[in-house]
């Protein structure tokens, strides 16, 4: 992982509480730019309730990487790697 400085850590950790009321264990989590993401779940018949958030491109990792380490969240098959948006599967 790369080095972060002060201001990358805070506005890390300010998405990390925002997604953080948000996300249940179990639930599915990956980054993924908004209509490509509504296209596929069209396309697999997913009936999942989906939650967004935006987020830096430099970020998307480490912000999913979080979660399913420490929450106990499932990475998404449809993760993608520097994406402007999280996105959770409920």
């Amino acid at each position: 992982m790369a080095i972060l400085n002060v201001q990358q850590i805070k506005e890390i950790n300010e998405q990390i509480e925002e997604i953080g009321k948000a996300i249940q264990p179990n639930c599915e989590i990956g980054a993924h730019d908004k209509p490509s993401l509504n296209t596929l779940l069209k396309a697999q018949n997913v009936k999942k309730e989906v939650v967004y958030f935006k987020c830096k491109r430099e970020y998307s990792d480490a912000l999913v990487a979080h979660f399913v380490k420490e929450k106990g969240a499932i990475k998404n098959r449809f993760h993608k790697n520097n994406q402007s948006g999280i996105f959770i599967l409920k």
